[in-house]
């Protein structure tokens, strides 16, 4: 696939929540496309393509990928003649998301535009963006086209560290995928923080790093929506008593992992899901991939694949390529756990079913958060 951001840039301010607008061919595809058809999506894309580019395409092979919890994704290839030659492009389509809403502030818009930056400046390795559309009369919601990017993940259910590719590759083969990773991330934090100023909330704070701590704080209320979940408000507390002094900030990926990088063999291909950039700086993906280093491992009683980077490596790496300091992580791997708390409060709300061991307060991520801070596990609560 060989396509380049032929589309034009991303609108300049985020579409808030609108009500649905039906037409065309079928209500909604984000709010129900669990139900529809898949022939019934293909002819919209393919309608809508056609009319955007501006000659006949067909599309084929659509699918809907496991992944794409935060934003329904859908993958599919798109066929045009231009020349008189038959091109072939493979695509991801992702749409805003609807009843299905993780995030208190979607912000999808700017996750197109970041997009557009990051691939226009060669800085990160990312998908190509195609094309934004904020005509909700086609799907019933703002989404965007990429390119899709041939590759493999390390696998997160189940997680990566006893069994698949990676487990399956060399140790030599594991420190180049490792390697290779930590690069993309420290060329995420050596982005000038001015080219992503979109990103900026001024509402929420006069830094990027008092936006990050003020919306996560709103979102844990907007998740719990009036019900309490004390290990969450108490590590809210205690992050405020022990806020680092003049944090930087920056450009932050959001959500910095190996899970979220496509490879090429064991070379990263690109960097996906930019649903949590901000400006919060770069120590916040920094204790988000210690925090998931581990929850992927020794957390759930798993043997950490021998070849992927220690805590010492990772930091020593970070810091020699950055040039920043890693003092204070501690502190972001804390806030990263509050952040997952709360984003799996609202996935419960959504998908009900909590149960003991798996409920607001009790869960895999809040039970590495209170090991963390050297606390007994939390109780279980709401369910």
């Amino acid at each position: 696939m060989s396509d380049t951001h032929t589309g034009p840039g991303a609108p300049a301010a985020q579409a808030e929540a609108r009500p649905p607008v039906h037409g065309y061919d079928f209500p909604n595809i984000s709010a129900l496309s669990k139900r529809q058809d898949m022939e019934d999506i293909r002819r919209v894309l393919q309608r809508w393509l056609s009319k955007r580019w501006g000659k006949d395409v067909v599309i084929s092979d659509i699918v809907r990928p496991e992944a794409g919890t935060s934003n329904e994704t859908l993958l599919f290839r798109a066929h045009r003649t231009e020349g008189g030659s038959e091109h072939a492009s493979d695509l991801v389509l992702r749409i805003h998301p609807s009843a299905y809403q993780l995030y208190k502030e979607p912000a999808f818009a700017a996750q197109y535009q970041l997009l557009c930056a990051l691939h226009d400046s060669r800085t990160v390795r990312v998908p190509a963006p195609v094309l934004y559309e904020e005509d909700m009369r086609w799907v019933g919601q703002p989404f965007f086209v990429m390119q899709r990017l041939a590759g493999r993940t390390p696998g997160t259910r189940p997680p990566y560290n006893p069994s698949g590719w990676l487990a399956d590759a060399s140790v030599r083969q594991r420190e180049r995928l490792w390697q290779n990773a930590m690069e993309q991330l420290c060329c995420i934090h050596r982005v000038p923080a001015a080219s992503a100023a979109f990103l900026n909330k001024p509402r929420l704070g006069a830094t990027g790093f008092e936006q990050e701590r003020r919306y996560w704080r709103e979102s844990v209320a907007w998740a719990a929506a009036g019900r309490s979940v004390p290990i969450l408000e108490d590590t809210l507390d205690w992050l405020d008593e022990h806020a680092p002094p003049n944090p930087a900030s920056g450009l932050a990926w959001g959500d910095a992992r190996i899970g979220n990088m496509i490879f090429d063999g064991f070379d990263v291909a690109g960097v996906i899901d930019w649903e949590q950039a901000s400006l919060g700086g770069p120590l916040q993906d920094l204790g988000w991939w210690l925090f998931f280093d581990v929850l992927h491992s020794t957390a759930i009683g798993l043997r950490r694949l021998p070849g992927l980077g220690t805590r010492e490596e990772t930091l020593a790496l970070w810091q020699s390529r950055t040039g920043l300091k890693a003092g204070g992580v501690e502190w972001y791997e804390i806030f990263a756990g509050l952040k997952l708390g709360a984003i799996l409060i609202r996935k419960l709300r959504i998908e009900g079913n909590p149960r003991p061991g798996f409920n607001s307060n009790n869960n895999l991520f809040t039970r590495h958060l209170a090991a963390l801070r050297g606390l007994a596990p939390p109780a279980d609560v709401g369910y």
